[in-house]
């Protein structure tokens, strides 16, 4: 992908991007910011970098939100230059990180199914997440593992009470997979209501946006090719995501790691309150609740959804704008793993976004989103329910 490299020229460094970057906007460090970033890989392309961990570091802290590219007014788009500067530094990742990576892609099932027994032995609170396709950090933890994952608890093929012409392909994504089942749950639950019929492919893998992280565009080829294969069945109207990381990585980067035109896949692609908002007639109860919404960066900026779950809310409940909705919660992808710093000083703000609204229930659409948010009002002593949009559904659904 160094054609990316291509309009790195163009930045002329005006600053505006400054002005929407979370990060550079949580330290005012000059060298974290989109330009400043900018400016390394140039000097890196130059051969000018003396401290390459620190360059590394600084690359990764970019949580390609595209913010920066929204606002740029010569179209630079620097999500995608630092995509390209990701790649280039593959080669100084540690042998056992690319061996782990290959093992998961080539024994996925074998590899988690040791984990989760390895671990349900003895359960904790939480459990490290070093063994996940997400990120090899060792200060990482996502809640306790689910016992039976969702691609093992389900059918492969899920039809609906009655009849239908209606039929959708399920992307899980590692995160609801392993652990945050309950989301896969509601969203099951819901799709069958309105009588949708569901295809759960035993052979999905997870949607390479870890790979893209580290720069293995081979591996992150690899696996966009499986997973293209396992969802694209001529049955199925639609490819549904859970997650955003997921959806944004199927739409914006399938195409550019594969080489070729794959708009028969990526026009499929839907977040699941897109969804059903636009191809569902669902009929709810409004129950006797107020919720407050947050935007998920990928889900707004990246796949162009923030109409369509603040309409199935506001059918579902009370619906109270906070402000700054679509500003970043804190988590930012691997923003929390590598700088938790920086994660808590976003996190904090957008705490103090979701208390001013007073809500009863907290909704998002992505459940990293949801993962973190909890835990920082947890820490302010706050256990006001965080749950992903389809499940204020379901609730609603349930209430008819």
């Amino acid at each position: 992908m160094q054609k990316d490299f291509l309009n790195i020229n163009e930045c002329s460094k005006c600053g505006i991007c400054r002005s929407v970057c979370p990060i550079f906007l949580a330290v005012n460090d000059e060298v974290i910011s989109p330009r400043g970033k900018i400016s390394l890989v140039e000097a890196f392309l130059e051969e000018k970098v003396s401290d390459i961990g620190r360059y590394t570091d600084i690359i990764r802290s970019c949580i390609k939100c595209m913010r920066c590219s929204d606002v740029c007014p010569v179209g630079v788009r620097v999500e995608k230059i630092i995509q390209s500067a990701r790649e280039l530094l593959y080669p100084n990742i540690p042998p056992e990180a690319k061996e782990t990576f290959n093992f998961i892609l080539n024994n996925p099932s074998e590899f988690f199914r040791s984990k989760l027994n390895e671990h349900s032995r003895d359960r904790q609170e939480n459990f490290p997440l070093w063994f996940l396709p997400l990120f090899f950090h060792n200060k990482a933890y996502l809640p306790q593992l689910a016992e039976k994952t969702v691609i093992d608890k389900y059918d492969e093929y899920i039809k609906a009470d009655n009849s239908s012409s209606l039929q959708v392909s399920l992307f899980v994504g590692c995160s609801i997979n392993y652990s945050n089942t309950f989301i896969a749950d509601s969203a099951i639950e819901v799709l069958k209501n309105l009588n949708v019929n569901i295809f759960i492919p035993k052979d999905q893998l997870c949607c390479s946006a870890p790979l893209l992280l580290y720069g293995d565009i081979e591996g992150a080829r690899e696996y966009a090719l499986r997973n293209i294969k396992a969802l694209m069945v001529e049955e199925s109207d639609a490819i549904i995501t859970l997650c955003p990381a997921c959806g944004v990585t199927f739409i914006q980067d399938y195409e550019n790691i594969i080489g070729e035109n794959i708009d028969n896949f990526t026009n499929k692609v839907y977040d699941i309150s897109e969804f059903i908002d636009i191809h569902t007639n669902y009929k709810i109860k409004k129950m006797e609740l107020s919720v407050t919404y947050h935007d998920p960066c990928y889900l707004k900026l990246g796949q162009k959804v923030f109409n369509e779950p603040r309409q199935i809310l506001a059918k579902s409940a009370e619906l109270i704008e906070m402000k700054n909705a679509d500003k970043c919660c804190g988590l930012g992808g691997t923003l929390g793993l590598f700088h938790p710093e920086i994660s808590e000083q976003i996190g904090k703000k957008k705490i103090e976004s979701i208390i001013q609204t007073k809500s009863d229930i907290i909704a998002t659409g992505c459940p990293g989103c949801i993962m973190f948010i909890r835990d920082m009002l947890k820490r302010q002593g706050m256990g006001k329910e965080v749950l992903h949009t389809i499940q204020i559904l379901e609730k609603g659904l349930s209430e008819l």
